[in-house]
């Protein structure tokens, strides 16, 4: 390659272009796509030969300034911030942890609304695209396997959660934890899924522009820039472009093999969960058979066959903060919450970073022993666990030792704050504080005393 060749290829990749890859049609892209990655096709080869000769040119970077705000609206359209591959692969790996997060958090406060005459929407813990629950526990998997390939790229762990949009041509909507409705599934069926389905100029069935306009209509004036499919494309394409690189930290086996992962979690994402809200959008859900009525989004909110209570609008529990909750009781219980929470994201940076199951094994016991009776718990005062990030990270620490350190103390604050609020907490509720000091324990790590 000459200086010329590597200058124009620098400048292809400059920051201010965009890559348009939603443009190619979603029909037979599923089928077309997984035989494709099977076959050892590379995903951007795949991608640009299987829509027209317009759309695989739609594919290729397009050098240029940085995108007029009407077509940043476009979906599919991500900005190039970096013309390093590996740097702008490691980027997105990043925003594509946070999106996870910021989903996983959103469903389990949906599924945390729901009344409780309908268990089967809610679901039980188990990741199957079949409930909210479920489809939130898949959303966790994915945030994983994203965490996972950051630090297989030798990158760190990225537990961080988005609290408004950095990335407006990333993000699908800004976050916000709201209880489930028609709006909220027609918000999280279009983040899911393919963008045809959405567009007026696209080739629709009946049935699927029908659907689509609806979900347009229910979103109202929600910016609404992309889709998570568009983030996975994008990284996809990256990664063939850092792997041609030297110095390129996988073997082209182990690059085969994370590349098969990730589209397992676009394909997941795009077909299991969009269906899955497509269905509860359209009052379809199978928990909805003995409503007694066509559609159950048609009720009034305060019906009691309604799905879900009207909890409160993105709480805090923290004092002093904008939308702090004021119910004492319910504050304190919310507070547990979020220690159990920060605890848990702790151990599942540790699994990422050190490669330790155990401690993955007990973040989502965390999860399940600590965190969900208290979610369940809080819907009696009419409202929500709050999932409030916190500030200092989930890795403060500067190195193992010093972790491990962290996330005892943060176990032994919830235990110990648990005590003080006995008379409160549901009969299901465990601190699994031992469980923590167990494995620390058995890591080494538990060899002084932070109280």
């Amino acid at each position: 390659m000459t200086q010329d060749d590597r200058n124009q290829r620098r400048g292809n990749a400059a920051r201010g272009s965009a890559r348009l890859v939603d443009s190619i049609p979603d029909k037979g892209r599923r089928s077309f796509l997984q035989g494709a990655m099977a076959s050892g096709i590379a995903a951007p080869v795949a991608l640009a030969s299987f829509g027209s000769t317009q759309a695989a040119a739609q594919t290729a970077v397009n050098a240029g300034p940085a995108p007029s705000a009407a077509a940043a609206k476009r979906t599919g359209l991500i900005v190039r911030d970096f013309s390093d591959p590996y740097l702008e692969l490691m980027r997105l790996l990043r925003e594509g942890a946070e999106v996870e997060h910021a989903v996983m958090l959103e469903y389990l406060y949906c599924a945390f609304s729901i009344k409780d005459s309908y268990q089967g929407l809610i679901g039980f813990g188990a990741p199957m695209a079949t409930n909210v629950l479920g489809v939130a526990v898949q959303e966790m998997q994915h945030m994983g396997a994203v965490n996972r390939f950051l630090v297989a790229l030798g990158g760190s762990p990225h537990l961080a959660r988005q609290d408004f949009p950095y990335e407006p041509d990333i993000y699908p909507f800004p976050f916000a934890l709201e209880p489930l409705s028609r709006k909220s599934a027609a918000k999280y069926a279009y983040l899911e899924g393919p963008a045809d389905i959405f567009r007026p100029d696209a080739q629709r069935s009946p049935e699927d522009a029908q659907f689509g306009n609806q979900v347009m209509a229910d979103i109202g004036d929600l910016p609404r820039p992309n889709h998570v499919g568009s983030l996975y494309r994008n990284i996809l394409e990256l990664f063939d472009e850092a792997a041609a690189r030297p110095g390129f930290p996988l073997s082209p086996a182990q690059g085969e093999e994370w590349k098969a992962g990730l589209m397992h979690v676009m394909e997941e994402g795009e077909h299991d969960h969009f269906n899955f809200f497509r269905d509860l959008h359209q009052g379809k859900h199978p928990a909805f058979a003995n409503a007694g009525v066509d559609n159950v989004w048609d009720l009034p909110t305060d019906h009691e066959a309604y799905p879900s209570h009207q909890l409160s609008l993105n709480p805090t529990a923290f004092i002093g903060h904008p939308n702090q909750i004021a119910s004492e009781d319910a504050q304190a219980i919310a507070w547990l919450g979020n220690l159990h929470y920060w605890v848990s994201l702790c151990l599942l940076d540790f699994s990422y970073r050190f490669g330790d199951e155990d401690a993955m094994q007990l973040s989502v016991s965390q999860m399940m022993t600590g965190l969900w009776p208290l979610a369940a718990e809080l819907p009696k005062y009419g409202m929500g666990m709050p999932f409030d990030p916190l500030s200092m990270g989930y890795a403060p620490g500067t190195g193992k030792q010093q972790n491990g350190q962290f996330i005892l103390a943060l176990a032994r604050e919830a235990q110990e704050f648990s005590r003080t609020i006995e008379h409160l907490l549901p009969a299901r509720y465990q601190d699994n504080a031992e469980g923590v000091i167990e494995l620390l324990g058995a890591r080494g790590l538990a060899l002084g005393d932070t109280q």
